[in-house]
């Protein structure tokens, strides 16, 4: 298959070619198979597909157009009713449509028949699927314009127009993909085509002797001999002449006793049987040649090169160092076994002593040797080093008694060296900056306070950028003038490094206001002010509390934030009150609200990545959080903060940042 291109043919003379042999073909199913008693083999069906597959899509209408205006004209010229030739119109645009769709879809790019997938998508698409749609829509306007059976009309139409399709079509596709014959494959062509012409009408001249067969032997002969195109060819012509014979009555279908349905679908399937199993062989042939040619030289080359492409690409995703070794030794890609030391990153020193080549490899940094080729097994060390710089490592290999390792051995083995030394450069550099940015969010975090009289807290965060656990999701909890305790929780919108450092901020911020602010609403009224010089604190969402233990009473305000989740008795209710917009939203009216929190009762304070999933709905992750909490306290859980977030995970790569503060509020405390 091709695509538009500047040396696409012109739509007019396309439209001319494909009127010219559409009609051609349409004729002789009429004069020469007489097509009016019923559907025998359709050779347009093959040219319209043939036109769709080698044309351009934008070229396509202007072909089904043609063919439909053909087919109608042919059609009524030969006596048809209108409405019957519309029908056959309808049949012959719609079949080589479907087929050359859905072999588009299976193979997108060019389309080449001897390869055994793509002559397989072909047979599969534009002999089966295709004709069965044309069939149904053919069939029955048969079965309705000619008074027919519907099944004796449906399974010649079909049979008839698959046969069509598989010689035509796959004639002009073998040969689309063949240089210009010159005299000598000329010649062979012609020779081909008389042989099989001849073969087959000797073979289809009696009626009662069995020699239909005869035509088989020959094409699986082109098959073994000869290309796909030859083969091809030979099948067209046996089946135009099996037909021709037939339709003048001779060989064994033409005194067949039967309906004369039956008679036309199971020559057409007996013919299409044949030339499907010649270009089988042929490509199997073609393929069984074609590695044989191979020398084991090359073959082991091509491997090669595979294995490096594919350690490359695992390489290419393994983001450490101990991913890198275990990608290296388990790609087995020299010798019977792979051994990958790695330098310590605190001496610098490749610390093995089981593989002696190994070892003097890296303490030398130049490939080595070591074992006794004849009698013993050979190892093979050599260096992985940075721009001959420090030794990052070393690869060792083993190989068994009577190997040769030669120099080309050693090169690749190198060159495998090389690939490991630039993957781990990579994930050193990405090690340091994983480290340096875990140890920047646990420095951002709070210490929570610890001794709080009256409550226990356990917090919990997950990042959605597991790689570098950096994110704006932040909580809080500390002391307040007149033994008061501040619970906090802050959503930054983002989940790098920016964030984190605006959440930093932001937090630092709400504990210095909370010291004099009289209450929730005027910390978050405080925070609308003090937003305007942090960048990126805009529209983040902000949940905070203040806790009396004396009076047990709690006062709380959310800017835009979920809902805090109160836990009493195993039973979850949502705290929706104290609610206002998004921090540094004008206007805002800022307002809390308050209750007495009932004894062994347990507040959960969290961000949204905890509850929202893609395609679902707020209040259904609400609902999921309600009832995870509530088992959690009811099972006693050790953990209750890690249980949490463990079982509100994502199924699949998270979004969002995570925070969870749980407070248990326990008087005996």
């Amino acid at each position: 298959m091709t695509r538009a291109g500047p040396r696409d043919r012109p739509t007019w003379l396309v439209v001319v070619l494909v009127a010219i042999a559409y009609t051609v073909g349409a004729q002789l199913a009429f004069v020469v198979f007489d097509a009016t008693s019923i559907v025998v083999l359709f050779l347009p069906s093959g040219v319209t597909l043939s036109a769709l597959l080698l044309c351009p899509a934008r070229q396509w209408p202007w072909i089904l157009l043609t063919v439909a205006v053909a087919e109608v004209t042919v059609d009524v010229s030969h006596g048809l009713h209108l409405a019957s030739a519309l029908g056959f119109a309808l049949a012959n645009t719609a079949e080589p449509l479907v087929g050359a769709v859905l072999l588009r879809r299976f193979v997108p790019g060019r389309l080449d028949l001897t390869q055994r997938r793509h002559l397989l998508a072909f047979l599969g698409c534009c002999v089966v699927a295709g004709p069965l749609v044309g069939a149904l829509v053919g069939g029955t306007t048969i079965a309705i314009g000619q008074d027919r059976a519907w099944v004796e009309a449906f399974l010649p139409f079909w049979a008839g127009d698959a046969t069509g399709a598989l010689t035509v079509a796959g004639t002009v596709l073998a040969w689309r993909h063949r240089p210009p014959p010159g005299a000598a494959p000329a010649a062979r062509w012609a020779l081909a085509v008389l042989l099989t012409v001849a073969v087959t009408a000797v073979s289809f001249w009696p009626q009662h002797l069995p020699l239909f067969y005869l035509p088989i032997p020959l094409l699986f002969w082109f098959g073994f001999q000869q290309r796909l195109a030859i083969t091809m060819t030979a099948g067209l012509a046996m089946t135009v002449t099996a037909n021709i014979m037939t339709s003048v009555g001779y060989g064994p279908w033409a005194a067949l006793q039967g309906p004369i349905a039956f008679k036309t679908a199971t020559l057409q399937l007996f013919l299409a049987v044949a030339v499907v199993g010649a270009c089988l062989l042929t490509v199997g042939v073609a393929e069984r040649d074609s590695a044989r040619s191979d020398t084991y030289a090359e073959r082991a080359a091509r491997q090669r090169v595979a294995a490096v492409q594919s350690l490359t690409a695992q390489l290419a995703r393994a983001p450490t160092s101990a991913a890198i070794a275990a990608a290296v030794a388990e790609g087995r890609l020299l010798g019977e076994l792979c051994v990958v030391a790695l330098a310590d990153p605190e001496d610098g020193l490749v610390h093995t002593a089981e593989h002696r080549a190994l070892a003097r490899a890296a303490r030398t940094g130049r490939p080595a040797l070591d074992g006794d080729p004849a009698n013993g097994r050979i190892e093979l060390g050599v260096p992985v080093t940075d721009h001959d710089g420090p030794v990052l490592g070393a690869l060792g290999f083993e190989f068994a008694a009577g190997s040769v390792v030669d120099d080309d051995t050693i090169a690749f083995a190198q060159t495998l060296a090389d690939l490991t030394a630039q993957a781990l450069r990579r994930a050193r550099l990405y090690e340091r900056e994983v480290s340096a940015a875990r140890q920047l969010q646990q420095a951002l975090l709070p210490a929570y306070a610890t001794g709080l009289p009256s409550v226990q807290v356990d917090a919990g965060y997950r990042p959605a950028d597991l790689t570098h656990d950096v994110g704006g999701d932040w909580y809080d909890v500390f002391h307040l003038p007149g033994d008061r305790i501040g619970f906090a929780v802050g959503d930054v919108v983002g989940h790098d490094l920016a964030a984190a450092a605006a959440m930093a901020r932001l937090q630092a911020i709400l504990r210095v206001l909370a010291q004099s602010a009289p209450g929730p609403a005027e910390v978050l009224a405080g925070l609308d002010e003090a937003s305007a010089l942090i960048h990126g604190a805009r529209m983040c969402t902000v949940g905070y509390a203040d806790y009396q233990p004396r009076t047990r009473q709690l006062r709380y305000a959310c800017a835009g934030h979920p809902p805090p989740l109160l836990v009493t008795a195993g039973h979850g209710e949502y705290l929706w009150d104290g609610r206002s917009m998004p921090v540094a939203v004008e206007p805002n009216s800022r307002r809390d609200a308050e209750l007495v929190v009932p004894a062994d009762s347990h507040l959960i304070w969290y961000t949204d990545g905890l509850v929202e999933r893609r395609y679902e709905s707020m209040y259904a992750g609400l609902d999921r959080l309600a009832a995870t909490a509530g088992a959690v306290v009811r099972e006693g859980a050790g953990d209750p903060c890690r249980t949490l977030l463990d079982r509100m995970a994502h199924t699949g790569p998270a979004t969002d940042d995570r925070v969870v503060l749980w407070i248990s509020f326990n008087p005996d405390r």
